[in-house]
């Protein structure tokens, strides 16, 4: 009876359980003692120990949960077992796999570890060693127990079947219904404790509950139920849902499985939030300062996105018993946190819109009257006039609509707002407001952590801030029937401009907590909506995922629904939103774009430049003639900086060269306007936004200039190279001929328009002369693009009203379908349409292979313009990662880090995800290994947990080869300062361990770096200060298991050495003055390296945008670029000019960018400023249009100006000085009459 049969597992319930089963059989004789269940563990390797494990075996069945049966270990388990004639099966719904066994065998097999239950199990066991010994007990048949169905605490059978009866037994008609789902696992093994918790709150709080078991995935063969039939027969009757919300303690997705559709989702029409069934007890759970572990925010918080999930909270933990059974018990404060939170949604889904109490919060940091509704790219006062329209339309209650956005902003600011320096007495007294009385007691209520955190930071409740006369707290505002408009309430750092160098983990002031309680239980909101991208309640100190009580985003939420408006292209800051605050997203499109073109003396240089050729090519002695007028011109526009030029040098190369530029500006892509909400592209602004999709190919369809290019047998890329050439069979110069590409392929796109985009006109454009002249060959592909055009680019644009739906949707109570988030003119187009709960790509996947190449290409660019400038390789490299970046462009970011020190990703076959690293050969990689320190973002840790550790790894693995201190720059760095540390006391593992760290970021819970904090405070005087700040808030290392421990001395070392900083752009959707974060992350490291350094360091921009010709722009360069083609182009600021008082607020927030980026890394000339002044203050359009919409953004451009001036970083006009200060006094008059008034 020595029958040795193997169960080899990872999943730790089926171990314990066929453990438990196996150990029974033994003792009473009835199977062989060797028979055994094999844990796998997630660390497990093929070695000898295994094939030991495996020798002799008769049978092995295999059970893994993951991709187990990617890995080298299963492939080389496999080759073992059939080099041994051992027969296996593995035991699996989704493979069918299986070796040396019958298919009647296998299918028994399957069927007894498919249904599951100790009686299934013994005689599985029975059944696997009768195959092979004589005289074992005969086993039963496998016995089907219920594969989905009804739960309910005290059931005799512990299950129903029958919805009716359930209906009928447990739930009462006048209240809203929660479905619940949770695995069959838990109901066969009765590890139902959490359950039974969820469903008696539930019913405690007033609602029904629907807790229905199942498979996550099915095996239809074998009688199972698919998920779409269980949610069929117990979420709905007659084809209409009975449920209002579903709360899902699944983890995985269920689109990505393909268990269900978009369509089932939407079919049902309620919100999916997703409750966390933790893999970690809970005392581990609430010792993490970033809440859940890599794995459990991939497989728990990620992959449910897909679904279009809004995320709850933890509601059990997983604790392993003795005997190696699984038992998850309940969290109850988070449980009660859960239903409130489920709850709401569901009320939202069952109220009459007219009763229904909604919070619209507009961003609003800093916190001034011009900057109230800072979204990134959206016009957002019009945006939400539009959305109070469509809202009265669905019968809410509102007693007003603003007739315009100027009226709206109006109405905002004659009511109180977070601008303490312009609140008036009567604006303070009509103010809304909180007791000092309820809120203290509000909050002595809350968790010790938090309570002590305040008052440490912001005194006694209710603090000092924002209070009346009384000491009652403001809650600035205005209502509008059941509708509250707001302004989110700033951080306040600047109520304590020295907290900055200290506390990068500052909790929120008393006002700020106030503010949410009083939303919550005073106004009592039914749902909030967090307008544009982005606010910052989702950035308060707290867990990163899986929010406990004390977490200060959970503590301002608390269970309100939070609808959020949000950037499609955004996906780090958006998934943390999702994450940290339950939003549900609606995905926005970005700005509108176009072609920068040539404006000023710009477009008279590039005339100029074509006579020039033209008389060249005809030996003309005019060309000559024109020599001097082009050097005048290009000075004139500040051109010799960008194109140096030299008495004596070559004429025509530098002609080149500056053609080249030229060429570069007008060619760059600009914003043009804002995005307004709902509101697809239309006239000239929809045939520029069809353009700048088609700037790369999309799969099959190639790009728009690429194909025209074709027309005249050229490439862009060739005539991009030499724009001065003169082309003799075209009779024009290359420059002549990429203005006619655009001019023909514009014409192209706007015949299309003028017949509405219809489908007969794409085959109506191939008459057009422009098109009628080409190929035949070449026409065929035209025919195709344009039928792309009409059929796939304009109709998912015109969706663009799924924005305003969707919100309105989720105001319901309904669902808003899940979408990829990403640049839709990045070659996405299948992004679009907009208006979806998005999600990103799936961290367990980058760097992608194509996101490898791209970052082989930038490290490769970078370098070689560093050697050509500097003759020597860089030995170290400060680098900026963020999140979303990496998720949009596949990884490029994490692939460059990889490449540069000479290591890469080893993908998984089929699944392609990274599952390891491997060094590049000397001889492969052919140049040194370089040191690279990373400065990460706080969304980068949160969201991309695994790949910090997995950057780490990589510094660790170069550092242990055996290599010269010539080619292996992180070796040599990593021994010299070891040693320095040994010298100073330190044991020779921890100096090491410590001299290798490269990767430093933000502590959890915490963002950003401070320094626009800092700025923006002024309250700074040298770069030594911006160090300070810098290293304070970003000195946390990440590796060896290390998450976040200060450790400023290394940080400080690594900046004092570093010769190259660089941080990659991937779209031209965003650029280094879209966002102060760009400045405040590598401009910040650019001060922190001068002020310990003592040399300001290389500084790139890595422009990724076409990803097949990527390009390094030192940071300097990028900002003339960026200033020139967009800040100053009049297309611009006539685009701006159109949405109002947020154009203007854009526009001087345009001007701080610019500022920040001079204080950092000295990058402005004065020509620049001069600029920004002519067009931005002193043009008398755009000052008397300022002055109308938005006065305070004006005087804000003033002062931004003038503190240049002050500080010595612009050398500026008396005239323009003088000029500012009558400015910004008479807009400061102007200001103080309507007060009054």
């Amino acid at each position: 009876m020595d029958v040795k049969i193997i169960y080899l597992t990872n999943d730790g319930r089926r171990y314990a359980a066929m453990k438990d089963s196996c150990l029974m059989l033994q003792e009473q004789g009835k199977i062989s003692d060797l028979c055994m269940p094999v844990k796998m563990e997630k660390s497990s390797e093929w070695s000898f120990g295994w094939e030991k494990k495996l020798s002799g075996a008769k049978l092995v069945v295999a059970r893994f949960l993951n991709s187990v049966t990617k890995s080298d270990f299963w492939e080389s388990c496999m080759s073992f077992m059939k080099a041994h004639n051992i027969p296996f099966l593995l035991d699996s719904v989704k493979e069918d796999i299986s070796w040396g066994i019958e298919p009647e065998i296998a299918r028994r097999l399957k069927e007894y570890t498919f249904y599951a239950g100790r009686t299934n199990f013994n005689n599985f066991w029975l059944y696997a060693a009768s195959l092979y010994c004589d005289g074992v007990e005969t086993a039963s048949e496998p016995k089907p127990i219920c594969w989905a169905g009804i739960y309910h605490a005290g059931m005799e059978e512990l299950c129903m079947t029958n919805l009716d009866e359930y209906r009928s037994k447990y739930c009462r008609n006048d209240r809203p219904t929660f479905g619940i789902l949770f695995y069959r696992d838990e109901w066969i093994w009765e590890d139902l404790d959490y359950i039974d918790a969820l469903t008696a709150e539930a019913e405690a709080q007033g609602y029904n509950v629907i807790p229905v078991f199942t498979n996550q995935v099915a095996d239809t063969s074998i009688g199972m139920m698919t998920l779409r039939e269980v949610l069929s027969s117990y979420f709905m009757k007659d084809g209409v849902p009975v449920i209002d919300t579903v709360i899902t303690t699944m983890k995985f997705s269920h689109t990505g499985n393909g268990n269900l559709t978009a369509e089932d989702f939407k079919k049902y029409g309620v919100p999916w939030l997703s409750a966390y069934t933790l893999l970690t007890t809970e005392e581990s759970w609430r010792e993490n300062s970033e809440g859940m572990s890599a794995v459990e925010t991939s497989i728990g918080a990620a992959l449910p996105e897909l679904d279009g999930v809004i995320h709850g909270v933890p509601i059990s933990a997983k604790y392993v018993m003795p005997d190696g059974a699984i038992n998850y018990r309940p969290i109850p404060e988070r449980i009660r946190a859960m239903i409130k939170k489920a709850g709401k949604w569901a009320h939202l889904h069952r109220m009459k819109n007219e009763d229904k109490k909604i919070a619209l919060i507009f961003h609003n940091y800093p916190p001034k009257n011009y900057n109230i509704g800072s979204a990134s790219g959206l016009d957002t006062m019009e945006s939400a006039r539009l959305l109070l329209e469509r809202m009265k339309e669905e019968g809410y209650s509102l007693d007003f609509i603003p007739e315009s956005a100027e009226e709206f902003i109006k109405l905002m600011t004659s009511h109180a707002t977070n601008d303490l320096s312009l609140m008036t007495d009567r604006q303070a007294e009509e103010c809304e407001k909180l007791s000092a009385e309820e809120y203290i007691t509000y909050f002595n209520t809350l968790p010790e952590e938090a309570k002590e955190k305040m008052t440490e930071q912001w005194g006694e409740a209710p603090g000092s801030i924002m209070l009346s006369d009384e000491g009652n707290v403001l809650i600035p505002g205005t209502m509008d029937g059941n509708v509250f408009l707001t302004v989110q309430p700033a951080r306040q750092y600047g109520m304590d401009p020295q907290r900055v160098y200290h506390d990068p983990s500052i909790s929120p002031t008393h006002q700020y907590l106030a503010f949410y309680y009083w939303l919550r239980n005073v106004f009592k909101a039914d749902a909030v909506i967090h307008f544009g991208t982005h606010g910052n309640v989702e950035w308060l100190p707290g867990k990163a995922v899986g929010l406990d009580e004390a977490s200060y985003p959970d503590i301002a939420m608390g269970e309100m629904p939070n609808i959020y408006p949000y950037l499609m292209t955004i996906a780090g800051e958006g998934i943390i939103a999702k994450r940290r605050s339950g939003a549900c997203l609606v995905g926005y499109l970005p700005a509108p774009t176009a072609d920068a073109g040539a404006f000023d003396e710009i477009a008279e240089l590039e005339k100029l430049m074509d006579e020039y050729a033209h008389f060249k090519s005809r030996q003309d002695g005019q060309a000559a003639e024109l020599e001097d007028k082009i050097r005048e011109l290009a000075q004139k526009a500040e051109m010799d900086e960008s194109v140096p030029y030299e008495e004596g040098m070559d004429f025509e190369k530098y002609l080149r060269e500056l053609h080249s530029y030229i060429e570069d500006l007008q060619d760059s892509e600009i914003h043009v306007g804002l995005h307004v909400l709902g509101q697809p592209p239309k006239g000239e602004i929809l045939v520029s936004e069809v353009e700048h999709l088609l700037r790369l190919s999309n799969g099959k369809i190639p790009a728009l200039m690429d194909l025209w290019a074709e027309k005249f047998e050229t490439t862009q890329e060739e005539l991009e190279k030499a724009p001065d050439v003169f082309i003799d069979a075209l009779g024009k110069t290359a420059g002549e001929v990429m203005n006619i590409i655009r001019t023909e392929s514009h014409a192209f796109v706007a015949a299309l328009a003028e017949e509405d985009f219809a489908p007969e006109a794409a085959e109506n454009v191939m008459k057009l002369s422009i098109v009628s002249e080409g190929k035949e060959e070449w026409k065929e592909k035209l025919h195709s693009l344009a039928e792309f055009i009409v059929t796939e680019i304009v109709p998912r644009l015109m969706r663009a009203t799924d924005e305003m739906q969707h919100t309105i949707d989720a105001l319901a109570g309904g669902y808003v379908p899940a979408g990829q988030s990403g640049s839709p003119s990045a070659g996405g187009v299948d992004l679009l349409p907009s208006g979806k709960n998005f999600y990103a790509a799936d961290p367990r996947a980058l760097p992608s292979e194509a996101g490898w190449l791209t970052g082989k290409k930038l490290a490769d660019k970078m370098i070689e313009r560093y050697i050509t400038e500097q003759g020597n390789y860089p030995e170290n490299i400060g680098m900026v990662l963020w999140s979303g970046p990496n998720m949009r462009s596949s990884g490029q970011d994490i692939a460059e880090f990889f490449y540069l020190l000479g290591v890469r990703p080893v993908w998984q076959r089929g699944s392609l995800r990274v599952i390891g690293l491997e060094v590049i050969p000397k001889n492969e990689l052919k140049r040194p290994r370089i040191d690279v320190t990373a400065r990460i973002s706080g969304l980068f840790r949160d969201t991309l947990p695994q790949i910090a550790e997995l950057m780490d790894n990589a510094v660790l693995m170069v550092a242990k080869l055996d290599e010269s201190d010539e080619d292996n720059f992180v070796r040599k760095h990593i021994n010299e300062d070891s040693e320095a540390l040994k010298a100073s006391g330190v044991s020779a593992d921890d100096a090491w361990r410590s001299a290798a760290y490269r990767v430093f970021g933000d502590a959890p819970g915490t963002y950003g770096t401070g320094i626009n904090l800092l700025l923006d405070s002024k309250n700074w005087e040298s770069e030594k200060d911006m160090a300070d700040v810098y290293v304070r808030w970003g000195a946390h290392v990440f590796g060896g298991g290390r998450r976040g421990e200060f450790q400023p001395e290394l940080f400080k070392k690594r900046l004092s050495t570093t010769e190259l900083t660089v941080q990659n752009l991937e779209s031209h959707d965003m650029n280094i003055l879209s966002s102060d974060d760009y400045n405040g992350f590598q401009g910040g490291m650019v001060a922190a390296i001068k002020s310990f350094g003592g040399k300001a360091p290389i500084s790139y921009v890595g422009d990724s945008a076409n990803r097949g010709k990527p390009k390094i722009r030192t940071v300097a360069e990028e900002m003339k670029r960026v200033v020139r083609s967009e800040s100053l182009n009049p297309k611009y600021i006539e685009g701006l000019m159109q949405h109002g008082y947020k154009g203007a607020m854009d526009m001087a927030n345009r001007l701080n960018i610019s500022f920040q980026w001079d204080a950092t890394s000295s990058v402005m000339e004065d020509w620049m400023y001069e600029d920004y002044a002519k067009k931005y203050a002193f043009d008398e359009k755009v000052q008397k249009w300022m002055k109308k919409v938005n006065p305070w953004a004006l005087q804000n451009i003033a002062e931004t100006l003038l503190e240049a001036e002050q500080r010595g970083m612009w050398d500026a006009k008396d005239e323009t000085k003088e000029k500012l200060q009558e400015l910004y006094l008479s807009v400061e008059g102007e200001l103080e009459e309507d007060d009054e008034d």
